[in-house]
């Protein structure tokens, strides 16, 4: 087949590749285009999404997914260049390819605009909107300041995973007598933190919802997830199913009595950790051991083995003084 007009081989439309690109386009893109930029958060707008870019990223992302190219045209690279100063303002759009084979270079020219726009994120978290409440709380005990950060660094890191999504945020946290109240804006993210804290740092998750609004007939409902930490802490004395056991993460214990791994169920603190006595092994048999210590000299269980001059924690439980190496215990 030849070209129509110079009678050369025909490549694309009836046309030898020259002959097209004097008279007809190999792509298309709008001779404005509009740069979307929350003033508040700074993120842009990409086709559905608002994404954290630069605006040089922005702009190119955006004229990626606007331009549209012939279906012969086998685009290999684009460029956006400034062809003025400042971010607004004239740019060249580049797209380089071949054509059956023909290297080829098609060019337009575009003016770009800046407008700002405040994304749906900033809008709702500027209103307080929220679709779930996790409330933290501790039985018997109040929530620890190293818990807390535990809760918090999960949080931050969930949300860092989920920045793509517009109702990924906190939009209120309340401290409380009893404990410390986070409002999400989106339910299953709310969702996902209380889990993670339950996985992290043990207790128990009850999940309840109640009708906010209605909206296009649709029931909308706000999501509560209450997080329960167990009454015990890493280090504390706890009574399980009559089992005196030093408790070391979550869920778990050892047994004072043989010092075997004990999956703490319904655990009671029978001691905290701040209340163990320090003293010193000045004697000891198969089953007791005396320590000195700022109260005299104590008659107690002996629990693993024991060395005259060890450094141990005891305590009083039942009528009976416990005495718990100090490498035992610190290295739980």
């Amino acid at each position: 087949m030849r070209c129509a007009i110079c009678g050369r081989t025909a490549v694309i439309d009836g046309l030898c590749i020259e002959c097209y690109m004097e008279r007809k386009r190999l792509s298309w893109v709008e001779d404005v285009i509009e740069v979307v930029r929350c003033p508040k958060c700074g993120y842009f707008k990409v086709g559905n999404k608002w994404k954290d870019l630069d605006f040089e990223s922005a702009l190119f992302e955006l004229v990626r997914s606007i331009v549209r190219v012939h279906p012969k045209f086998d685009v290999e690279k684009l460029e956006v260049e400034p062809l003025t100063s400042g971010e607004v303002g004239r740019y060249v759009v580049r797209l380089k390819g071949n054509v059956e084979g023909y290297e080829v270079v098609d060019e337009n020219v575009v003016e770009v605009r800046l407008r700002s726009r405040t994304c749906e994120r900033c809008t709702r978290l500027s209103g307080g909107y929220y679709e779930a409440i996790v409330q933290i709380r501790a039985d018997d005990r109040k929530i620890e300041d190293g818990e807390l950060e535990v809760v918090k660094s999960l949080i931050n890191r969930i949300l860092e995973r989920e920045s793509d999504n517009q109702k990924a945020f906190v939009s209120k946290v309340v401290e409380r007598k009893e404990g410390i109240d986070f409002y999400f804006g989106d339910r299953n993210i709310g969702r996902k933190v209380s889990r993670e804290i339950v996985k992290v740092l043990g207790g128990k998750l009850i999940e309840s919802r109640k009708l906010h609004t209605r909206i296009d007939g649709r029931n909308i409902y706000r999501y509560t997830f209450a997080v329960r930490l167990p009454c015990y802490r890493a280090g504390d004395i706890v009574l399980d199913k009559g089992k005196v056991c030093v408790a070391v993460r979550r869920g778990k214990g050892i047994s004072l009595d043989d010092l075997s791994s004990v999956n703490l169920e319904d655990a009671k603190v029978v001691k905290k950790r701040e209340e163990l006595e320090k003293g010193v092994v000045v004697n000891y048999d198969e089953y007791t051991v005396e320590v000195a210590s700022e109260r005299g000299v104590v008659q107690a269980v002996k629990v693993g083995s024991a060395e005259i001059g060890e450094e141990v924690y005891f305590f009083e439980f039942d009528s009976r003084f416990y005495a718990i190496p100090k490498s035992l215990y610190e290295g739980r």
